[in-house]
Order: C-alpha cells, then structure tokens, then sequence
C-alpha cells in the first residue's frame, strides 16, 4: 500500500499514507482488500539527543483523541532516548471524539493505520527496527493489545515485521479469540481497580488466556485507580460515554463476531447494523468516571518507562 514511501536519514516530522477503514477486525481478516482507501496521517519525532539507530515507540490515542497527558508520556519516552510515532487516526477521518459514538473509527481502522506506519518507519535508515513498541491509551490500548494477536498481524504484516513490546493503558480487551496465537514479545497491562468504562477485569482474564497458550501478559493494577488515572483531570462522570461490560464478545477462527445476550440470544457484531442490534438490546451500558490521581501518574510514568527500557 505504501511502497513508494521511502524515508531518508534526517527525517521525521509529519508524515502522510495511505491506510484502509475495516469496520470490525472480522473485515481485516476476510475483507481488507475491500475496505475504503483513506489518507492517514502521523508525527515521527526523534529525541533530542542521542545517535541512531534509535528505538521507537508507536503511541495510539484513545476515544477522546490526544489527551496532554499522553503528551507527557511522550516527552517522557523522549527524553529517554526513544523515538516515536504518532498516529493521528481521528484527524486522518475528520473525527474529533468517539466517546458517543464508538462507530465512526473503529478499533480495527486504527490497527490498519498502526501497521501501515510501522511497516513505513522500520525501514528508516534512522530506525533499528529490531526494537519497535507499541503503546495506546483506552481504544488505542484496545489496538495496542489486540496487534500482538497473530491473526490480525499476518494480515496486515505478511512479511513479518512485529511489534517488540506492547503497553497498553486501560484496554478494552473485551474481545475473546478462539484462535490463541499471541506474539510471544512481553504485554504489560495498566489498569485501575475502579475502572468502569474498560473493567480491569477482562484485562486480567485475556492476560491468563494468553499466558496459557504460551505468551507474555501482565497486569499492573492500580489501587483505586479510574479510566485515564495518569491524567490532571479530577475524576468526572459521563453519563453518555458507551462503557464496556464485564462480557466478552467472540472472534471466531474464521473472523466472524459473535455477542451473547444475558438472555442467550447470539448477536453477531460484524456489521455497522449488527452493532447498531447490540446497542438497542439494552445491553450496552452508558456512564463512566475518568479521571487523574496524582501517586498513580507519577508511578504509571515510572511503570511505562521501565517497561520501555527492559525490552526496547
């Protein structure tokens, strides 16, 4: 899709490609060569100091898109000598925020612009790309996840070029694979005890599930922590953001997604109109608290640091 980019030793800043808008990972697995063609958009910054080969890490906002404290997180991975890149899947689709939404850019649209990012960037002259990572705060902690499962990342980096590490912030990991191949790298999960909008608890049930079938998956689990704890927002209710449940849905080996009802009934979840179905049965759960504590930011700093310099 973007073999004509070839980028030269010296540069970085705002970089534009071509990326694809899959509504469900269940078209990336089936249908990506159908999906619409759209022009993505990212920053790649290198650090102030230093000499390459540099690492990088590949940042995913989340449903309220850039946030200053996953700027603050930047700086921090800066300052210590990673590179990174920024992928700006909202601006590339003319969206401000999915907090109400959750259809206009899916999860599956920002792991197409994700790959096809770091498929441009390995290849830098300035870029070891022994040593790519990948982190995402909420949604795009639900793509940094989700792009160690095997599946997904075969079709979108059939010439094997893979994620390192993987350090998502409060993911939603409501998504149960049947087919369990993970990338072997090292996932670390952040995660508040109090979370209600992506419960902390499929993040540890998916870490368990991916430990059995032989990968890397641990939880920090913070105390009292709620959704976006590592921001200086106190913490506030949102009656109307569409929260996760405590329930999985299922991707099947062939792609299909498949959600069961309280009541038993099997909605697939494939389609924009499939979704729209789950929406009015009344399971889909609104409201939610965000918000910062001061000793977790400071820790989950210190936590993603560490993390980054142990395996990058």
């Amino acid at each position: 899709m973007n073999d004509n980019i070839q980028l030269t030793s010296g540069q970085e800043g705002y970089i534009e490609y071509k990326s694809a808008s899959p509504f469900e990972f269940y078209h990336i697995l089936n249908e990506l060569d159908k999906a619409q063609e759209i022009d993505a958009q990212g920053w790649l910054i290198f650090p102030e100091k230093g000499k390459g080969p540099f690492p990088v890490i590949f940042c995913v906002h989340g449903s309220d898109n850039w946030g200053g404290h996953h700027h603050e997180h930047i700086v921090n991975f800066l300052e210590a000598g990673f590179a990174i890149f920024r992928v700006h899947s909202f601006d590339s689709r003319g969206i401000a925020s999915t907090v109400e939404d959750q259809m206009s850019v899916t999860a599956a649209m920002m792991m197409v612009d994700t790959f096809e990012a770091m498929k441009i960037v390995s290849k830098h002259p300035d870029v070891d790309s022994s040593r790519l990572g990948i982190t995402g705060w909420s949604l795009g902690g639900t793509v940094s996840f989700y792009s160690f499962w095997e599946p997904l990342a075969e079709k979108l980096a059939p010439d094997g070029e893979r994620f390192k590490c993987c350090l998502p912030f409060y993911p939603a990991t409501y998504i149960k694979p049947e087919e369990n191949r993970w990338n072997s790298g090292p996932i670390l999960n952040l995660v508040g005890e109090s979370d209600n909008y992506t419960p902390a608890s499929l993040v540890q049930t998916m870490s368990e599930i991916i430990n059995n079938s032989g990968g890397n998956s641990s939880v920090i689990s913070y105390p009292g922590g709620e959704h976006s704890f590592d921001s200086i927002n106190p913490v506030t209710n949102w009656p109307d953001a569409i929260a996760v449940s405590e329930k999985f849905c299922t991707i099947a080996t062939d792609g299909n997604m498949t959600y069961e009802t309280d009541s038993g009934e099997i909605l697939g979840i494939n389609q924009p109109e499939d979704r729209l179905k789950v929406f009015e049965s009344g399971e889909i759960h609104f409201g939610a608290r965000t918000g910062g504590d001061w000793s977790i930011r400071r820790q989950c700093m210190k936590d993603a640091l560490d993390f980054f310099k142990s395996y990058l």
